[in-house]
């Protein structure tokens, strides 16, 4: 019995659009609504501690762009972590009267660049990833594909590969340091005469210094179809500054 015309297309549209999605390949993560691919690598963890563990626990957040990307609004990302960071037990400070110090600097914010890999080892850059870059290019074939079939050879930012084209997949590769201070209260000299007032002599001990520091890199990418580079960049960033909230 031969099935109905408007059942067949039902199904028929079904298959298509079953065949169409992705699922999550690698490290990647499907964005379900938007069809988009993301994912994050770093090359260390989180830093372990509690808010509880500090005497001083006025925390010090710095900002910095090196990645020459103009797009990013310090401010508004500062002020957002700050309040992420007051939530979990730490107190702001602009000032002097600081005991942790948190520093964020952005190294790059670009669209996917074969230097990256070179650059930043926990991407997942090696040779094979470099070859298969080269070798897209050499074949005569579209330098994007290229370049993102040597990302699947390298296992570098995970199945992105082979979807997307240079144009549509960014990167943002952000530093985070978080410094634990000395001591900031210096010693005293205390000199008191019979008669006279009470004079307090301040030692000279140098400059301050953190006791501990821990570093990390935290890169978060991802790409798409039928989407501009500034839609793009605009959502990385916005998933870069959520891992940065859970850095410490």
């Amino acid at each position: 019995m031969p099935m109905p015309r408007r059942l067949f297309v039902t199904t028929a549209m079904a298959a298509l659009a079953s065949a169409c999605q992705r699922d999550n390949r690698g490290d990647m993560v499907v964005d379900s609504q938007t069809n988009r691919m993301f994912g994050m690598r770093s090359d260390g963890v989180p830093v372990f501690t509690d808010a509880s563990l500090y005497p001083n626990r006025r925390l010090k957040l710095s900002l910095r762009n090196m990645s020459g990307d103009a797009v990013w609004d310090l401010d508004s990302t500062r002020d957002h972590l700050y309040q992420v960071f007051l939530d979990k037990g730490y107190q702001r400070s602009d000032g002097e009267d600081f005991g942790l110090k948190v520093d964020l600097n952005v190294l790059r914010s670009q669209q996917y660049d074969a230097s990256m890999l070179a650059e930043y080892s926990f991407l997942g850059g090696n040779v094979g990833a470099l070859a298969g870059s080269l070798g897209g290019g050499l074949s005569g074939g579209s330098s994007g594909v290229g370049a993102l079939t040597g990302l699947a050879a390298g296992a570098a930012l995970g199945a992105i590969a082979g979807y997307f084209t240079v144009d549509n997949t960014y990167v943002v590769v952000t530093e985070a340091t978080f410094g634990v201070r000395r001591d900031s209260t210096r010693p005293r000299r205390v000199v008191t005469f019979e008669g006279s007032p009470r004079i307090e002599e301040w030692e000279e001990r140098g400059y301050d210094a953190f006791r501990k520091v821990q570093t990390v890199r935290i890169a978060n990418y991802g790409g798409g179809r039928s989407v501009g580079q500034k839609e793009i960049a605009a959502e990385i960033r916005e998933r870069q500054i959520r891992s940065l909230s859970s850095f410490l």
